[in-house]
């Protein structure tokens, strides 16, 4: 069983943070609409304090409660915080050392917690959450790889429209000068026919 002097500071702490964050989220949005971000390394810091104290709350929530669980409850525990490190690798990817420390916060507790357990399968399942994690951090590289492939290619995309569009305006500034010079051309001829007919006559 779990004392509520145990559950109720974590649960105070846990939804503090998710106000912070929804208050600072509610300002980044005004202040975008209001002014444009010219600042943006300082929200991006507040958001990475913010979002390193959520994997603290995470760890900590593995480090209290894993073992004052039934077996279904420590299952559960472990698939909620993991839940949260898989979440983590498209919003934090393009920044891996903080997802790093987002991960090795929010799960390196509850894999000390399970490797000190004392019991016969302690450490082949801290062992296999180990693995498990490892195998996430490369996830997340590969999908930073393939995003910053993605945006190379946005780029030359990009790029290679506004070459396009150059192009195209200076054919049409071409064309539009030799509809000019055709048209003076017609109209010299014009006028010198017209010229050298008033003598004949």
């Amino acid at each position: 069983s779990l004392p509520l002097a145990v559950m109720l500071p974590w649960a105070a702490l846990f939804v503090g943070l998710w106000v912070v964050r929804i208050v600072l989220a509610q300002a980044f949005r005004r202040t975008l609409r209001r002014d444009g971000i010219t600042d943006w390394q300082v929200w991006r810091l507040r958001w990475n304090i913010l979002t390193i104290a959520s994997a603290g709350a995470w760890g900590l929530s593995g480090w209290l409660f894993y073992t004052r669980g039934l077996g279904i409850q420590q299952t559960g525990l472990i698939l909620v915080i993991y839940t949260f490190c898989i979440a983590a690798v498209p919003v934090m990817a393009n920044q891996p050392r903080m997802f790093l420390a987002y991960v090795a916060i929010c799960f390196g507790p509850l894999v000390a917690r399970i490797a000190t357990g004392g019991e016969e399968h302690s450490l082949r399942l801290a062992g296999m959450l180990v693995i498990i994690v490892t195998l996430t951090t490369v996830l997340a590289r590969n999908y930073r790889q393939a995003l910053q492939r993605v945006i190379e290619l946005k780029l030359r995309a990009d790029g290679l429209l506004e070459e396009l569009r150059i192009e195209k305006q200076a054919a049409e500034a071409a064309r539009y000068e030799a509809e000019v010079a055709n048209r003076a051309k017609t109209q010299f001829f014009t006028a010198a026919s017209h010229d050298l007919r008033q003598p004949l006559h």
